[in-house]
């Protein structure tokens, strides 16, 4: 092909550009709108496979949306390639505000809304660092327990004893809020895309329609020119 890229981006490279486009957000979100509305499946499966991917942006398993978006489409049999679209309901421009919601509502359903400092509850960007934070931990801690790692690494028994009281912390509380947060988001994304779909179809529908009348007319036409003249 002429215009094929010699050298393909790696997975990690398009995975990035998923989640935060070189060309900015909004021509991210119209490419992805595209894209959506390509698949072929009925409007429904498509609105439950990018609302399973918007749930999965609210969970706390950072890394793993898409694998929980797959999951849940999965299970739910409907389309997993929307499912994968959903998660970008979970962006670097909507993760701190994702967070700072579900962490608030889980504090205050676990009763710790007066425990908690003030500001904390509200800190979506604090709590994101902090799972980063977490994960880059348990990454040392795994190279330690396998003896790969430099000698002042931190071990994987402190690795573990912080994961403990950082589940306590901040796992629970996004989990339990991420979930209250995250089903009236997905609810919401099934009703925006189900018509938006099923219209862009009809829409698709209509014009494939009209393109084999067209054809069918100009297909008689030739043969009617050809006939010779009596």
């Amino acid at each position: 092909m002429i215009f094929k890229r010699r050298k393909q981006p790696s997975l990690l490279r398009r995975a990035l550009a998923f989640l935060w486009p070189e060309k900015g957000f909004a021509r991210g979100w119209r490419y992805m709108r595209h894209r959506v509305e390509r698949i072929n499946d009925t409007p429904s499966n498509i609105a439950l496979g990018f609302a399973c991917g918007a749930f999965a942006s609210f969970t706390p398993l950072f890394g793993l949306h898409f694998v929980v978006a797959a999951l849940l489409a999965k299970m739910l049999r409907v389309n997993i390639i929307s499912a994968l679209f959903g998660t970008a309901i979970g962006n670097p421009l909507s993760f701190p505000l994702i967070a700072a919601g579900s962490m608030s509502v889980g504090q205050l359903l676990l009763g710790r809304g007066r425990e908690a400092k003030e500001g904390e509850a509200v800190d979506g960007e604090g709590v994101v660092a902090a799972f980063l934070d977490m994960g880059g931990l348990l990454y040392d801690g795994a190279r330690s327990a396998i003896g790969i790692a430099e000698p002042d690494t931190v071990s994987w028994s402190v690795a573990a004893a912080r994961l403990d009281e950082f589940s306590s912390q901040f796992m629970a509380p996004y989990a339990l809020g991420g979930l209250i947060c995250g089903i009236p988001v997905a609810i919401a994304s099934f009703y925006i895309v189900r018509p938006a779909i099923a219209a862009y179809q009809k829409r698709r529908t209509e014009k494939l329609e009209r393109r084999r009348i067209e054809r069918a007319k100009e297909a008689r036409a030739s043969e009617a020119a050809a006939e010779p003249t009596r």
